[in-house]
């Protein structure tokens, strides 16, 4: 892995990220960005910039202020904060999908199966990427931490996909 040092965005895409970081990137690639969230939830628009900005020492968010940027932008970077905090849960956000015909079911269970084969390759070579210099650091931890995540979810979706290609509906 490369060992130059990361912008905020380049860790927002490949790290879990601590909770303050998370709302904040949530915030900024949310449609109309913060403002538009202020507006969704009747606040302040600067006063909430600055409870979600990572260099303001003076204003922090608040769980209000975390209601408000997760029910509105459902970043998944803020499921994996609270994951994160509470030990390393996970979390897996149910797919509203239509009743398709019984030969697409199938279908499903192979793309979902694809997916998990993707996350596993991704999460091997960046073992073995780690790994090659005899040291591991705490970005790549962090980026382990990140695609470990991901493996785990595509499991459970894998469950998921599965169980209900095998459902019988009755009626």
């Amino acid at each position: 892995m490369s060992k130059r040092w990361m912008s905020s965005v380049d860790r927002a895409q490949r790290e879990v990220l601590p909770l303050h970081l998370a709302l904040y990137h949530a915030a900024r690639a949310y449609p109309g960005g913060v403002k538009a969230i202020a507006a969704v939830y009747g606040f302040n628009p600067t006063t909430l910039q600055h409870k979600l900005s990572p260099t303001e020492e003076r204003h922090r968010a608040n769980i209000d202020d975390l209601e408000a940027v997760l029910a509105t932008t459902r970043d998944t970077r803020i499921l994996d904060s609270l994951g994160e905090i509470a030990g390393g849960c996970l979390w897996v956000m149910p797919v509203e999908r239509r009743r398709a015909p019984r030969g697409d079911d199938q279908h499903d269970v192979l793309e979902t199966l694809a997916t998990l084969h993707d996350h596993l390759g991704e999460m091997i070579t960046s073992i073995r990427t780690s790994l090659r210099d005899g040291v591991v650091d705490d970005r790549e931890r962090a980026e382990l931490r990140l695609r470990s995540r991901r493996l785990l979810e595509a499991v459970l979706l894998l469950e998921q996909a599965a169980t209900e290609a095998g459902e019988v509906s009755h009626g």
